[in-house]
């Protein structure tokens, strides 16, 4: 399972989920993307699809109990799509509509699945991400992309450490680690805090930031010195949350991405432009991942 990320809206996680969904394709392999961007939802726009005929909200609503239920085909037999839904308050789904949808999307019948997640770092947003093998955020090289893709990474980082105490008390060293003074320390200064006091936990954590399974993806970046930028934007997540983010790939900035008035138009990149070989590159990483090490 593939998550596509970047806690800000605009930075191109869509175009990623649609292009790597197609690449992936092109390897032999049959995915299926879930336009899970609940309120904003427009994947199925990307793929030409201008009305799909069953959404998501037919699985949220019950009036389709398997998610596989609502896959379409688009584009090409062997991509496969679970349509979003755009309709006012969709966004906020209780705690049991995302674990019914979980447990919906980790029971689709693809070979890989790419879950595009909406932007902020609300639970829904953070567990979406967190369910995920590998999870992959685009960024773009402006600072508001990096802050918020940061934030996002946090929040996911803090969230999966705060699930693995297993009783209240250490739930509670887990809780005053983290805070400090109002500024959440870094997860190395967790780590220091905590060793003296249970070094079992300590381990634990360490093992789960270890197979954490982030990739950073830098995307509309026009130059070398760009792409640099988010080069460092790894070493960061590694030195402040203790998580290994390589950059994967970069895209550049091309007329073929630049979107349309026309669904479907300007969202794909066809095999003569430069991004293309970028989404090869990507779908041949995602697919060569090491899922037991991850899991």
């Amino acid at each position: 399972m593939i998550a596509i990320a970047g806690g800000k809206g605009g930075v191109g996680k869509t175009t990623v989920a649609t292009n790597l969904a197609l690449a992936i394709a092109r390897l032999g392999h049959r995915p299926a993307v879930v336009d899970a961007d609940l309120g904003v939802a427009n994947v199925h726009s990307m793929f030409g699809v201008l009305h799909p005929e069953r959404t998501i909200a037919d699985f949220l609503d019950h009036r389709a109990e398997d998610l596989n239920d609502v896959l379409t085909s688009v584009t090409s037999s062997t991509v496969r799509l679970v349509a979003g839904t755009s309709r006012p308050g969709s966004a906020n789904i209780n705690n049991a509509q995302k674990l019914r949808l979980l447990r919906g999307i980790a029971r689709l019948e693809a070979d890989v699945v790419i879950i595009d997640v909406g932007a902020g770092t609300s639970f829904n947003v953070v567990d979406l991400v967190a369910s995920a093998d590998l999870k992959l955020f685009v960024l773009t090289p402006q600072l508001p992309s990096l802050n918020n893709a940061y934030a996002l990474m946090k929040a996911c980082v803090h969230r999966a450490v705060r699930k693995l105490s297993s009783d209240e008390t250490e739930q509670g060293l887990i809780d005053s680690a983290l805070a400090n003074e109002g500024r959440a320390r870094t997860i190395p200064q967790l780590l220091d805090v905590l060793r003296p006091m249970n070094s079992a936990l300590v381990e634990k954590i360490s093992d789960t930031l270890r197979r954490f399974g982030v990739r950073l993806i830098g995307n509309q970046v026009s130059n070398d010195a760009e792409g640099a930028c988010l080069t460092r934007m790894s070493q960061m997540i590694d030195d402040h949350l203790q998580v290994k983010a390589p950059l994967v790939t970069t895209v550049r900035r091309t007329s073929a991405l630049a979107g349309s008035l026309r669904p479907g138009a300007g969202t794909t990149v066809e095999r003569n432009d430069p991004g293309y070989a970028a989404f090869a590159q990507l779908a041949r990483s995602a697919m060569d991942a090491d899922l037991a090490q991850l899991r």
